[in-house]
């Protein structure tokens, strides 16, 4: 039998994971198997993934002018991020050592998100832009293909839609998807006038909806509370926009049953979410996405002290959080939060290694939230997130044989290829220079 054309073949995998998986997403026990195919590998025709088998099955149909061989290595799919805020301006670093260390900064900050805020409008565009596209670098170095960009520093609406258009004109190998933060914090001019500036928020989502997939809502005590974040997210829905939920992060707003009432595609952070909100999540099919890198650089990791018996430890706080998650049905992924202030790393790898050691999660579990199940947060597990037939070809080889041991090592960047729907943008860990656009070839679209 003749054999078919490809363009690219991936044959000898020590380990190939396909992290294959129903559309809706893994659930439950499911979470604990992932499919490893020794000497395992894949044929790459028109961007999309032909066939997936042994090596011998796939070099006995398919030939190709360019064959990677991943013998000793992982293969996988690529790494899908479903929360992050990409384009910001300064850093809060400063900010950080007075927190960890409780002492006062060397000289006066004006810290937290008004710093950020303050220091994104003074940006310029071509600076924003510039260094979106080296995070965008260092993300797909480290395996992920696919990312969530949410706006959320600007706080009025000129300066969110500014911060829209330019996370929607961005071209890069990673594959952006924009969502507009439509409700983050409450600007303090505002402080007196909150129906106002959610009034606002709603007149500017007409013009958000032709370039963000979703509008996002900060439910939250310290942020916006029920009410308010339903009255944007009904508006935003109207206009056809999906919709993702910062729940619950600092205590019980009934964020995640804001996200089930709905239908939205997430609902994140969730440190404070009760049974009721997880089940009702699970019910409406909305990803429970969980943020580990925020748990470690906030310093979340320790026991929570019993308010009843003095000195009584409850259980740890955020492994808990994990397993009410899977237990109630619900789908959890995982993800970055990349930002300036509660997670300043681009690294979903990073990512996979603090699930372990944080939440508890084994390695299929973990594997799968990074996977499908962060596909199925974006609406896009029916084209990536596994190695199948008909899916958008991106994958990773690893340099490391078996898909535990990227969990067990840390502190060190594991990716050696990374292709991305179909194109090698990675070899050899360098980031080939047709992998993106410049900012000025951003800025003149």
């Amino acid at each position: 039998m003749a054999k078919r054309n490809a363009e690219l073949l991936i044959v000898r995998a020590a380990q190939l994971l396909a992290c294959r998986g129903p559309v809706a997403g893994v659930r439950g026990d499911a979470l604990q198997r992932v499919d490893a195919l020794a000497d395992g590998a894949l044929a790459v025709a028109g961007g999309r993934i032909a066939a997936v088998g042994t090596t011998a099955e796939i070099l006995a149909r398919f030939c190709a002018p360019e064959v990677i061989d991943a013998s000793g290595r992982l293969v996988s799919p690529g790494l899908v991020d479903p929360h992050s805020h990409l384009l910001h301006g300064g850093t809060r670093h400063e900010d950080y050592e007075a927190r960890v260390t409780q002492r006062a900064p060397s000289q006066r900050l004006d810290g937290g998100i008004r710093y950020t805020v303050r220091k994104t409008r003074e940006a310029s565009d071509e600076a924003l832009v510039a260094r979106a596209l080296a995070d965008l670098d260092v993300m797909l170095a480290h395996g992920t293909t696919t990312l969530e960009a949410k706006t959320g520093y600007g706080l009025e609406s000129a300066d969110e839609l500014r911060l829209l258009r330019l996370t929607a004109g961005l071209r890069h190998a990673v594959q952006v998807v924009p969502t507009f933060l439509a409700l983050h914090v409450l600007p303090e001019s505002y402080a007196q006038r909150r129906a106002q500036y959610v009034e606002q928020a709603i007149a500017a989502l007409p013009e958000a909806s032709r370039l963000a997939r979703y509008c996002d809502v900060s439910c939250d005590p310290l942020c916006f509370d029920f009410d308010e974040c339903m009255q944007v997210g009904e508006a935003a829905r109207a206009l056809g926009m999906g919709i993702r939920v910062h729940a619950d992060q600092t205590g019980d707003a009934s964020g995640a049953l804001l996200a089930a009432r709905l239908r939205a595609a997430a609902a994140d952070h969730l440190d404070h979410a009760g049974d009721a909100g997880f089940r009702a999540m699970a019910e409406a099919g909305t990803v429970a996405t969980l943020l580990p890198g925020v748990t470690l650089h906030l310093c979340e990791m320790t026991p929570r002290w019993s308010g009843t018996a003095l000195g009584e430890a409850e259980k740890p706080f955020m492994p808990q959080l994990a397993r009410r998650a899977i237990d109630s049905g619900a789908i959890v992924a995982l993800s970055t939060d990349y930002n300036p202030g509660s997670c300043p790393t681009p690294s979903m790898q990073m990512v996979m290694q603090l699930a372990a050691r944080l939440f508890r999660l084994g390695y299929a579990e973990i594997w799968n939230m990074c996977t499908l199940n962060a596909a199925r947060a974006l609406d896009l597990s029916h084209e990536r997130g596994s190695l199948e037939p008909g899916k958008r070809a991106d994958v990773v080889v690893w340099s490391v044989p078996s898909h535990g041991m990227v969990i067990n090592r840390f502190g060190v960047n594991l990716v050696e290829t990374v292709v991305a729907g179909g194109t090698i943008v990675v070899r050899g860990g360098r980031i080939l220079s047709a992998s993106r656009s410049t900012a000025k070839e951003v800025l003149c679209q």
